[in-house]
């Protein structure tokens, strides 16, 4: 066994495609994210077309490095889309969402049992092709809220919530599809996924009500001064990101619940550290603006020495001509006043670290492989046999459906008013889209053969690549009609008017 790799100079060939394909992600990403918002639809293309399933231009150990760097980049995704995360707007809520997720994990489920009147599928075959189609991809929903700017609006959080709700069930019926193929199902190996997962929940919103919040009063109380180096910050969230991932990960949780939690943290923190500053620095103004006001009460303004009045600013007296003693006192008595505002604008916040250390790496590389190496997983040259194609189709169109249903309870909830309400659409379209865990969880299910016996010898079952069809048109149609329909809310909303409705930002 070798002690050591030898280097090796890359060949000419191997780098200029590997250069063509990392710069090829990032053009047309820009390409389509500034006109349609999808970008992400265009660099699954590539990784079919560079990947096993097209050209073959990339080998399978480079294949493998990309998907593990992918998913490392949508560990990051989904850390993104915590920090994005309005908690006081998720705990509004939390019932409409609950409400949504269920609905997303029990019509697919339901719906696909149609598809045993036009295949040979077994009922087990169906519910496995069901529990593919129950997650909704947290990658793309992630991405397409935070390049239209609309993650923080009501409608954002309810969906970013009802997708995180989705993958864990979609996580959960990976567990199931295991067990089935392996045929040891049990009850304990169904819920230890669910029961950690809330576990993890729960068990940091009371590390965050018992210890953080008391250590937050008391520090502020004291007037303990925090490190204000964004490199500390960037290390301790490092370690509290992976050290939650990690234990959720043996514990047997989701690394992508574990991720969107440590985020929600962070940003949680981050706004209850201002608050409780906010509150102390109201202390230390309120006797001053009660001179101030006892003053004014007499009917004297204060003045300088010279005689001008005190409100001159930028070094200008009272007959409008330039005076550097005026712009050295008003100089001095604005960094006074600003003292405590300078203050609290020098507090590093989680989303400043991620900008500043994440983003980049991020945008530029990690996320663009993760959505290639989507493309890596599609069987292209095996969906396009003629029994298959026009049967992929209907599935497809009726998986659409069952998460395009979740945005009714939008329609029955929404406010009287006339104005415009894209938020209907805009819910249901986002969640037609299942990635990563629909490519997984059938994946899994055709290795275990629960979709039966294959067409041919080194081929897929039937069943597994109808299912690839509704995962893939689902992942690749939906961010399209979506970033039309974004483009018609910012059009709207520079126009004045209100494309959201209630549901829109706070």
């Amino acid at each position: 066994m070798a002690t050591y790799l030898p280097y090796h100079e890359p060949g000419i060939v191997r780098i200029l495609v590997l250069s063509s394909f990392v710069v090829l992600l990032n053009v047309v990403n820009y390409i389509l994210d500034k006109y349609l918002y999808c970008g992400l639809v265009g660099q699954i293309l590539l990784g079919i077309a560079w990947g096993t399933p097209g050209g073959k231009w990339i080998d399978l150990s480079t294949e493998k490095v990309f998907l593990d760097l992918g998913y490392l980049g949508l560990i990051l995704i989904v850390y993104e889309g915590g920090l994005l995360s309005s908690m006081d707007t998720l705990m509004q809520n939390i019932h409409l969402s609950l409400i949504i997720a269920l609905t997303g994990i029990t019509a697919p489920i339901a719906i696909s049992f149609s598809i045993l009147g036009y295949t040979n599928a077994t009922p087990v075959a169906a519910f496995a092709a069901g529990a593919a189609l129950c997650s909704t991809s947290l990658g793309t929903t992630f991405t397409i809220m935070s390049t239209s700017k609309l993650v923080l609006s009501k409608v954002g959080v309810l969906l970013t919530s009802a997708a995180m709700i989705d993958d864990i069930a979609g996580l959960v019926m990976l567990q199931v599809i295991s067990n089935l193929g392996d045929g040891s199902f049990t009850a304990v190996s169904v819920i230890r996924p669910v029961f950690v997962s809330f576990g993890l929940i729960v068990i940091t919103a009371l590390v965050c009500w018992l210890l953080v919040l008391p250590a937050t009063r008391h520090a502020t109380l004291n007037q303990w001064k925090l490190p204000e180096s964004a490199p500390v910050y960037f290390v301790c969230h490092t370690l509290l990101l992976f050290g939650i991932v990690t234990g959720a990960t043996y514990a047997g949780a989701s690394s992508l619940t574990a991720a969107y939690v440590t985020g929600a943290a962070i940003s949680w923190w981050d706004k209850l550290e201002f608050e409780h500053e906010d509150v102390e620095m109201s202390s230390w103004t309120e006797p001053n603006s009660g001179e101030e006001s006892q003053a004014q009460s007499t009917g004297y303004e204060h003045s300088s020495p010279n005689g001008t009045d005190q409100n001159s600013t930028n070094g200008y007296n009272s007959n409008g001509s330039y005076s550097q003693e005026m712009e050295a006192s008003t100089g001095s008595e604005s960094i006074e006043s600003t003292g405590s505002s300078t203050q609290l604008a020098s507090k590093v916040t989680g989303l400043e670290v991620f900008e500043k250390f994440y983003s980049q790496p991020l945008g530029r590389i990690l996320r663009p492989l993760f959505f290639a190496s989507v493309g890596f997983s599609i069987p292209i040259t095996q969906m396009f046999i003629g029994s298959l194609l026009w049967r992929g189709l209907v599935y497809s169109v009726l998986m659409a459906v069952s998460k395009l249903v979740c945005c009714l309870w939008l329609i029955r909830l929404k406010s009287r008013s006339k104005t415009n309400n894209y938020a209907v659409p805009l819910l249901g379209l986002s969640m037609v889209p299942r990635g990563e865990i629909g490519f997984l969880v059938a994946s899994l299910a055709e290795s275990k053969g629960v979709f039966g016996n294959h067409l041919s010898a080194g081929g897929s079952s039937e069943v597994y690549v109808i299912v690839v069809w509704a995962v893939v048109l689902c992942t690749m149609v939906a961010p399209i009609c979506v970033g039309f329909l974004v483009r018609k809310i910012k059009s709207v909303d520079a126009d004045g008017g209100s494309s959201l409705g209630v549901w829109g930002f706070t």
